[in-house]
């Protein structure tokens, strides 16, 4: 969990580094919609691996691995046509890290609660703040090719922990009161998945958490040039800025874990929701770089509440041979196609009328989804657990 999501802090590098390329604002919005594209493809192409694989644990490893060559490569390519598939490979691949390393978290404490997987979590956003802060010192132009290459070293440690320790609770291993299913043979199909998740309460929480994803992503994506751009500051101003959003997303993430605990899924998708409501309006609102910085105290609320929140309900909701594919398949919904669409939105509204008018939508979106909220909460299962 810790190496893979400090693999992926690269994220806060990819508008920056295609900038200083030379790219102007639609070259950058077709990369990063086109790159995050991957993500619709991945989710089918994860589903078949698990069950070819029998299982998520060889998918996760292969993912980081692709992951890992694409960054390596992507800031040694001097041209377009070289970047845009190095760009696609690394975010096809990283696009099933997150589900993937879900599902086999889950496999593995299943039987310990639902509130141990957000202590596990929180490794991961240690992961990522570590990658941040690793990065803040490194702060020249000239460093970021090695920075990308470390981001890959992270990924590629990883692989001998996940093929060596990432193993399901096995039956007889399990505490008596906890019933424990063995993993199937092989998994049921995408066919299946997407039927699941087409039920009324999975398809509107989808809904919620995609369209909450899309102006976030708008916002998220082009966070750098924003930052170098608007409020004219340095690489290191772009690493401290997630350093801000990622140090408070580890007690956030805890407090999901008693939150669940106490008053149940309903309450930390909500909480996931609404908080990206207020990040999204006060970015769209800030005037200078500390206000700005105000605003991303928020951020973490998207994936300790909302993203983790879903990722419960399909390991509580859901019958264990149907857990990994929903996970993957979920990820299209919320991660694939929303992030795509918000780096080529980002790119257009960026070419046509502004940088500054990119965070205006955001926050005129973030706003409507967080009113779909309020009516939503009822509909979603509650009560502690």
């Amino acid at each position: 969990m810790f190496l893979g999501f400090a693999g992926l802090s690269a994220t806060q590098f990819h508008g920056y580094l295609f900038e200083g390329k030379g790219f102007t604002p639609l070259q950058i919005g077709v990369l990063l919609g086109a790159g995050y594209a991957a993500g619709l493809l991945a989710p089918a192409a994860q589903v078949w691996a698990i069950r070819r694989l029998r299982g998520p644990r060889l998918p996760l490893a292969l993912a980081l691995g692709g992951c890992g060559l694409g960054l390596a490569l992507l800031p040694w390519a001097a041209s377009f046509a070289l970047i845009l598939p190095l760009f696609f490979l690394s975010l096809f691949c990283s696009a099933g890290i997150h589900p993937l390393t879900a599902a086999c978290s889950l496999e593995a404490v299943r039987a310990r609660g639902q509130a141990t997987y957000f202590v596990i979590r929180t490794l991961g956003t240690a992961g990522f703040l570590a990658g941040c802060i690793g990065s803040w010192f490194q702060p020249g132009a000239d460093k970021l090719a090695w920075l990308y290459l470390a981001f890959a070293a992270a990924l590629w440690a990883a692989i001998p922990v996940v093929l060596t320790r990432f193993r399901p609770l096995r039956p007889q291993d399990a505490p008596e009161d906890i019933l424990v299913t063995p993993a199937p043979r092989r998994t049921p199909g995408f066919r299946r998945a997407l039927r699941l998740l087409s039920a009324p309460r999975p398809r509107r929480l989808l809904l919620a958490l995609g369209v909450m994803n899309y102006a976030n992503a708008m916002a998220t994506l082009v966070q750098g040039n924003y930052i170098t751009g608007r409020f004219e500051r340095g690489q290191e101003a772009i690493s401290f800025a997630w350093i801000v959003a990622t140090t408070v997303e580890i007690p956030l993430m805890l407090g999901c874990a008693w939150l669940v605990r106490a008053r149940g899924l309903r309450a930390v998708i909500g909480l996931g929701l609404l908080g990206t409501t207020a990040k999204l309006l006060i970015l769209g609102l800030a005037n200078d770089y500390t206000h700005y910085l105000a605003g991303l105290v928020f951020h973490g609320f998207f994936f300790s509440g909302a993203l983790v929140g879903f990722n419960l309900y399909v390991d509580k909701h859901f019958h264990v041979a149907d857990r990994p594919s929903l996970q993957s398949l979920g990820a299209l919904f919320y991660s694939g196609l929303p992030t795509a669409l918000g780096g080529l939105s980002a790119g257009l509204i960026w070419q046509w009328f502004g940088l500054q008018a990119v965070y205006a939508v955001t926050a005129v979106i973030g706003v409507g989804v967080g009113l779909y909220t309020v009516r939503l909460l009822p509909m979603l299962p509650g009560g502690a657990k």
